[in-house]
């Protein structure tokens, strides 16, 4: 009875002890697959493949796969006002509207150097800066990009720069071009973290070259998003404002011009003279050109309808 009940406890504790293991090591080959799934690698499908744009389509599958599935890359975010930053993308619905806005106003004033100064002064007030500007003697144009921040409020102060004679705001949405190039621009990233690290995989030469030719074109097309990407921020963080400056008819900043005669007799004479001389070269331009022309379609019709009739003798001998 004692051996037996030695036998059954014997017979537990093994039961016990390999229940214990088995855990164990489950749990181990768990974690170590886990950790190699984690770990980058070059796949042997990407490796097969020497040709370009089959090599890139798997090499951009398995990038795509790794981001959604391992989170190898954060997700970009969405950027603020300020343009193009990075970092988690919200939800569709939350996504902050990227707006292009530029505006244009009109105004008359009473001193034009005054009113130059006024606006480069107003342009700095809001922290802009003027892109372009156009000077004439009764007249002035200023091409000003602002903070768009600033821009329902600079358009509202530009009022005050003379009398307001036209205002036009227009408003350009570019949020489905902008995250969608950001969102490219991401993936290329992706594929070029994993490109560079296929490179220190590669087998043989063969696979060597083919990555480096495929990690090259997308740097080149990442360089290219990237351009595309911060002119893009740069008309979005900064608005486009016209003011063009106008002083009343016949005013200068000298004071009313009054209509001169001299000029106008000078002007009258002059059209009056070039009336004549526009005459006169259409006269020679019809002796010239148009007698030859008279002359050579006169004797066509003599020669072949006229006295000598080449085409009424030709028709009555085929009669």
């Amino acid at each position: 009875m004692r051996s037996y009940g030695k036998f059954l406890f014997s017979m537990l504790m093994a039961a016990i002890a390999l229940s214990i293991f088995s855990c164990g090591g489950k749990d181990g080959a768990i974690a170590t697959m886990e950790t190699q799934a984690a770990a980058p690698r070059m796949s042997a499908k990407a490796a097969e493949f020497t040709d370009t744009a089959v090599f890139d389509d798997v090499v951009m599958e398995e990038a795509v796969e790794a981001e959604m599935d391992y989170g190898a890359v954060p997700e970009p975010t969405v950027a603020g006002a300020s343009g193009g930053g990075s970092g988690g993308q919200n939800p569709a619905g939350q996504q902050e509207r990227k707006l292009i806005k530029t505006g244009s106003i009109s105004l008359e004033v009473e001193q034009l150097a005054s009113a130059e100064e006024a606006v480069l002064e107003w342009c700095q007030s809001f922290g802009g800066y003027v892109a372009s500007s156009f000077n004439h003697e009764t007249n002035a144009a200023f091409t000003v990009r602002i903070p768009a921040v600033h821009f329902d409020a600079a358009m509202a102060a530009a009022g005050n720069l003379g009398r307001v004679r036209s205002r036009n705001v227009s408003t350009q949405d570019v949020s489905e071009q902008f995250y969608d190039l950001q969102t490219r621009l991401d993936t290329r990233k992706i594929l070029r973290d994993r490109l560079q690290a296929y490179l220190t995989q590669a087998a043989n030469m063969e696979d060597l070259l083919g990555i480096e030719r495929e990690l090259n074109s997308t740097l080149t097309e990442i360089e290219s998003m990237e351009g595309r990407m911060r002119r893009l921020s740069n008309q979005i963080d900064y608005s486009t404002i016209t003011v063009d400056l106008q002083l009343p008819y016949r005013t200068t900043d000298q004071g009313f011009q009054w209509p001169s005669l001299d000029r106008n007799v000078r002007r009258f004479l002059s059209n009056v003279v070039d009336f004549f001389v526009d005459f006169v070269a259409i006269v020679l331009y019809i002796v010239i050109f148009g007698v030859p022309i008279l002359a050579l379609v006169a004797f066509l019709y003599w020669l072949l309808l006229g006295r000598m009739g080449l085409l009424k003798r030709i028709f009555k001998r085929l009669k």
